[in-house]
């Protein structure tokens, strides 16, 4: 909370900063994430945020994706609370089949037509017993290094973070 402005977590977000958004010259794959903010679209070689009407969006799909980060974000808070809710937030986010990732992995198909879309994996990086993945979390694929933010499964089209 801000001392000049009480109310600043009650307004809207301000636009995101030119320097935060992709530059890339040529059209790099996106990444379908979310990262609390407006917007759950990156850029895979540079994981910063791609407007979406560079794409350009349909109005429905856009509706879509907005509905599944407000979904997601729901789940991603609960495992942030770090309270009662932390384990089953975090098993919803890492399970392949739940809600929240088999509507994603959806809107990622959906995405896929505009341009080549990746599905960023939730991972616990601050577990105890926390372990990269070596494999793809759906199909046990193993995952490939590509000049991306990430290792991809390209059949499942998963993106995990380095």
């Amino acid at each position: 909370m801000s001392i000049e402005d009480p109310y600043s977590k009650l307004r809207p977000p301000e636009p995101t900063p030119e320097e935060e958004l992709c530059a890339c010259p040529d059209s790099p794959p996106i990444l379908l994430r979310s990262t609390l903010g407006p917007n759950p679209l990156a850029c895979a070689r540079c994981n910063l945020e791609v407007r979406p009407e560079a794409l350009p969006l349909p109005a429905e799909l856009a509706e879509a994706l907005a509905a599944w980060r407000s979904f997601h974000d729901c789940f991603y808070l609960l495992w942030l609370d770090s309270a009662e809710f932390e384990d089953w937030g975090r098993a919803q986010l890492s399970d392949p089949t739940s809600p929240v990732n088999s509507r994603g992995l959806g809107l990622r198909q959906r995405l896929e037509p505009i341009r080549r879309t990746f599905f960023w994996w939730f991972q616990d990086v601050g577990a105890a017993d926390f372990r990269p993945l070596a494999a793809c979390p759906i199909c046990s694929s193993n995952l490939l290094d590509r000049e991306l933010v990430g290792r991809v499964c390209d059949d499942c089209s998963v993106l995990v973070a380095n």
